[in-house]
């Protein structure tokens, strides 16, 4: 019984690549959303920074109703491809489309370009969840096996990175080279191929991945009763109070180092070779902490990287480097401390699943990773929208020289607002309560539960 049930858990290297390179595509968009679309908006189609924050501050209003509703929808979906793989290859060209929509609008309505702007952002955020929460909801029915799940996560964050780093590198010289200089018809055509290459990879993803049929049971839970199942799912609470101060404070230092090159740092180092740092120390970072992650717990692991990462946006703020080399050794190694945050949470999220059955006899995967991604929205709307508003109320006037004030701005919004973000991240996390032995008896006890269920 232990041999089939184990069996059950295991994955094939297929199974993991197929659904860890979805995250390739997905950040194919996330990653061109949120370092590059504040600058385009700003920058490129001059957009006043409190404007352009609005844009993408006040949807979360609308993804605070389509995430976790998303999430239920999906977790009660039956159909002989599972509940969730429908929606990645059905979504998908909706997906695409609203992708490239939003660089299009801008060019379509020159006379209304902020409507056009912040409609088809939306739009885009729609199709993004109806996509993204059963693909990040499928990790959680492929496998029950905690140490199956952080080998999915690593995985899946290898090629999350790895699409984030190709995403850093070429966006700003394709965009260059296919609009022949022309930013915003250069966004654009980059907008499409990405799109091409992301929905290709969804395919791969869809095919590769099976969802347990043990798992596709009948629906437990009414929509009244969520409420009640997430207030008693503290360790998913803890959780997700954690990603939002780490994701916003990520989402608002990723996005400011771009004004922060540019206008503060007075360093001869281009916006690419920048993100490029970080984000490639953060791609090396991930088989170290997946290889940590197995002899120590994922709560320790985020509180060491993050240890890493805070220390090294202090020095850069209390010691300024004087050449572009230093400063680049701080981004990589703060990147290899962010590395612990992407890898630890993913695989710990999928674990509270699990919690949330033992502590209410409900399992709904769906709406936990439907949380999951109102939380990373929320950070990422609330991390740019703050920092649009704290663009303008510094003074800050797009392709100029800054003022000595500005500046001395720019540099706060940069570094500080970020490492107090991450602080009380590692403080919520330290609260974390479920290790590896911990799961492991919680697994055993649902079993037991469903058996004696099944006996009488």
């Amino acid at each position: 019984m232990a041999t089939t049930a184990a069996s059950k858990d295991r994955l094939s290297i297929a199974s993991r690549t197929g659904f860890g390179i979805g995250d390739f595509g997905f950040n194919l968009y996330y990653t061109g959303l949120n370092l590059f679309l504040l600058y385009y908006y700003t920058d490129v189609l001059e957009i006043r920074p409190a404007i352009a924050g609005l844009i993408f501050a006040l949807p979360l209003i609308w993804d605070a109703i389509t995430d976790p509703l998303m999430g239920v929808i999906a977790s009660r979906t039956r159909t002989r491809m599972g509940s969730y793989r429908p929606y990645i290859i059905f979504g998908t060209p909706f997906l695409a489309l609203s992708f490239v929509l939003m660089f299009a609008a801008p060019l379509l309505f020159p006379g209304a370009v902020i409507a056009a702007a912040a409609l088809s952002h939306v739009f885009f955020r729609t199709c993004y969840t109806v996509v993204s929460i059963p693909y990040t909801s499928l990790s959680a029915n492929m496998t029950r096996d905690s140490g199956e799940r952080g080998a999915l996560a690593g995985v899946r964050m290898i090629f999350a990175t790895l699409g984030g780093l190709f995403t850093v590198f070429l966006t700003l010289p394709l965009a260059l080279r296919f609009g022949d200089g022309d930013l915003k018809l250069g966004f654009f055509w980059v907008a499409v191929a990405y799109a091409v290459i992301a929905s290709s990879i969804f395919l791969v993803t869809f095919v590769s991945t099976k969802e347990r049929a043990d798992l596709d049971k009948p629906i437990q839970v009414s929509i009244a009763s969520m409420g009640r199942l997430i207030q008693r799912n503290h360790a998913l609470l803890i959780l997700i109070g954690a990603i939002v101060m780490g994701a916003t404070g990520s989402a608002i230092f990723s996005k400011a180092l771009i004004y922060y090159v540019k206008y503060v740092a007075g360093l001869d180092l281009s916006i690419t070779n920048a993100l490029v740092a970080l984000t490639a120390s953060v791609s090396l970072s991930v088989p170290i902490w997946m290889l940590l992650s197995k002899f120590i717990a994922k709560r320790t692991a985020w509180l060491w990287g993050a240890g890493l990462a805070l220390s090294m946006q202090a020095a850069l703020y209390l010691f300024p480097p004087n050449s572009a080399g230093v400063f680049m050794a701080l981004l990589v190694i703060m990147g290899l401390g962010n590395g612990a945050f992407v890898v630890t949470f993913w695989s710990m999220l999928p674990d509270t699943v699990e919690y949330g059955e033992w502590r209410s006899g409900v399992r709904d995967e769906g709406l936990v990773f439907g949380l999951n991604q109102l939380a990373l929205k929320a950070a990422s709307g609330l991390g740019i929208g703050v920092l649009g508003f704290a663009l303008e109320a510094v003074g800050y006037i797009a392709n100029q020289e800054q003022s000595d004030q500005t500046a001395t701005g720019l540099r706060a919004i940069s570094i500080l607002v970020p490492f107090f973000c991450g602080l009380a991240a590692a403080a919520l996390i330290s609260m974390y309560p479920i290790d590896k032995a911990l799961h492991s008896r919680l697994v055993r006890a649902i079993d037991y539960r469903q058996q004696r269920r099944q006996a009488t």
